[in-house]
């Protein structure tokens, strides 16, 4: 499980966008099935995303919790080394 920090009007979109893969999908979705099904959207059609420049960081760039800096690549992860990252070793 991953948290991720989302500003209102990114937790506004993410609702719109669940609901309306509810619609399509005749079913409740979590959170994580909608970001997976929009996930698994952007990958296939990457031309759309090609098409505008994301600004993906412009909402989030003034947020005091936010240190660009911090953030590194752990390569192939599983469930266990996340959880061994965050909490410590068990």
């Amino acid at each position: 499980m991953t948290t991720v920090r989302l500003t209102p009007a990114q937790k506004r979109r993410l609702h719109e966008a669940k609901l309306l893969l509810e619609g399509v999908e005749g079913r409740k979705l979590s959170h994580g099935e909608a970001i997976a099904a929009m996930a698994e959207f952007a990958t296939r059609h990457r031309e759309v995303l090609v098409e505008r420049p994301s600004d993906a960081f412009a909402e989030i760039e003034g947020d005091p919790l936010l240190d660009l800096s911090l953030m590194f690549n752990m390569g192939r992860t599983d469930a266990r080394s996340i959880d061994r990252l965050l909490y410590g070793q068990h």
